[in-house]
């Protein structure tokens, strides 16, 4: 026995345009007539066949997600991809979309890039990008030829041919450093004294929020009249990460606060000197945290930036959604605030 739509139609008594409308939109169909259609699927164990869908809508009801990884399939790992990806598939799930996880591999040494099948026909009706630093010419060059509604997470916004939606971060570092200079019984201003602990951002190919993060606290202590030194270090280099760090165990006692670009060179710093060192009269510690990473068993989370990771994928997603209705939301790309800890 075949189970089809017109076999559903005809059992549960109705047309098979308001099947059709059942398996659309649930809400376009009466009360009564839902009560019917929902015991003859449940009944039949019917499910609809969207590949046939597909070929009558030219929709795939799919959007692909294009994530960069600097690396190989084995070595490369983003902790705080869950938290991206469950906000866009759940704002997709609403609308009957699925989310397609389709990884670019770029070796940082050779620049070679190696694709998935994705790019080679059209399977999709968006693309979602992520990036976690550079994304090479050739990998928008692959994504233009699909001719695809796009938009990245968390990519530089500066380049105007390339939408995308990203976190408030300046507003962020300035609403924190002002609470920290507000809550300091040290005056005046000019005698507290700030560190800044991140990775360089000499080369063009890195992470835009290297650089926006270290020009914001850098900037506001100008303003202020207050010194700001730093502690840079390149992140890909082993050797230079860890001198650097001791540099801020010897030196961090000569400063007020100490920014830490992430949570994750706080981690391993903690990791060398234990979290007790935080704990010491006198030493405030910030940084900017993945929603992937927060975590109360951690460590003290008080003057902590919250990266809303969820809230940036369901945008994006909802980017996407608003382009294939025939409406770009363009409000959907403001700068998404993050959450003071």
């Amino acid at each position: 026995m075949i189970v089809s739509q017109t076999f559903i139609a005809r059992k549960a008594g109705v047309s098979q345009k308001t099947v059709s409308l059942y398996f659309k939109d649930q809400a376009l169909v009466g009360k009564e007539v839902r009560k019917r259609l929902d015991e003859v699927v449940r009944k039949y164990n019917y499910l609809p066949n969207f590949a046939a869908h597909a070929m009558k809508t030219d929709r795939f009801h799919r959007i692909g997600c294009v994530l960069l990884q600097y690396g190989s399939p084995e070595t490369s790992i983003q902790s705080q991809l869950m938290s991206y990806l469950n906000g866009a598939t759940t704002a997709l799930a609403k609308e009957g979309y699925s989310l397609v996880l389709e990884p670019v591999f770029v070796d940082p040494v050779t620049r070679v890039i190696s694709y998935t099948d994705f790019f080679s026909m059209r399977s999709a009706d968006g693309v979602i990008g992520i990036s976690g630093g550079w994304v090479p010419p050739e990998v928008d060059e692959q994504i233009a030829r699909l001719q695809l509604p796009t938009v990245w997470l968390n990519r530089n916004p500066r380049d105007p041919a390339i939408r995308s939606v990203v976190f408030d971060e300046e507003a962020a570092m300035v609403q924190l450093l002002e609470r920290l200079l507000t809550d300091t019984v040290k005056t005046p201003c000019w005698d507290i004294h700030i560190c800044w602990i991140g990775p360089e951002f000499n080369s063009a190919e890195v992470h835009f929020s290297r650089r926006l993060r270290y020009e914001t606290v850098r900037r506001e202590c100008d303003r202020r009249k207050i010194a700001c030194d730093q502690i840079l270090f390149d992140s890909a280099r082993e050797e230079t990460v860890i001198p650097a760090l001791q540099r801020v165990l010897q030196e961090g006692p000569n400063y007020d606060f100490l920014f830490f670009y992430n949570f994750y060179f706080l981690e391993r710093l903690m990791w060398m000197s234990g979290s007790e060192w935080l704990r010491r009269p006198n030493r405030t510690v910030a940084c900017f945290l993945s929603a992937g990473e927060y975590s109360a068993c951690k460590c003290d989370y008080s003057n902590t930036i919250l990266l809303p990771e969820n809230e940036l994928g369901r945008r994006g997603a909802e980017f996407i959604l608003s382009c294939l209705k025939g409406r770009e939301d363009a409000s959907l790309l403001a700068p998404c605030p993050c959450r003071l800890l």
